[in-house]
């Protein structure tokens, strides 16, 4: 009897030491994830601004052309561009609820993930400490699978 609480104490603390080791592991692992996804998008960012600069150069260059101007096909692309400003700043209340939800789903999908891997984490735990104390009985959820 004695020696079954002593192994029960002992699964109880390898439980708690396997759930600090999986926090620290997890928070690690959200750091690296954010500062990865931050560096690519930056740099993602960066290319895209300076690939549409001058493919809006180059309109502006062959509008120049086609109408026989120095400054007319310039003209054009600042005004889309002003209509483009404008019309953001107007929306701007739709275009903030939009991105909010398109966050939330990310962020939601995100946790329903972890929290799966969880689940199946600890389930695995308590089977093994099951079968360390000989006990059988599965877990609530867990099948009887050989």
């Amino acid at each position: 009897m004695l020696e079954r609480l002593e192994e029960i104490r002992e699964n109880i603390f390898r439980y708690l030491e396997a759930r600090i080791e999986l926090f620290t592991l997890e928070t690690r692992s959200k750091v690296e994830e954010g500062i990865v996804v931050g560096v690519h998008g930056v740099v993602l960012a960066l290319l895209g601004a300076m690939t549409t600069i001058f493919l809006f150069s180059l309109l502006a260059a062959y509008l120049n052309e086609v109408t026989d101007s120095r400054y007319l096909g310039f003209l054009i692309v600042a005004i889309f561009f002003l209509i483009l400003t404008v019309v953001w700043v107007a929306a701007k209340d739709f275009f903030k609820s939009k991105i909010r939800v398109a966050a939330y789903k990310v962020i939601k999908k995100n946790q329903e993930k972890k929290s799966a891997e969880k689940s199946e984490a600890i389930e695995e735990l308590m089977a093994q400490t099951r079968a360390s104390m000989g006990d059988k009985t599965p877990y609530a959820g867990q099948t009887n699978t050989p």
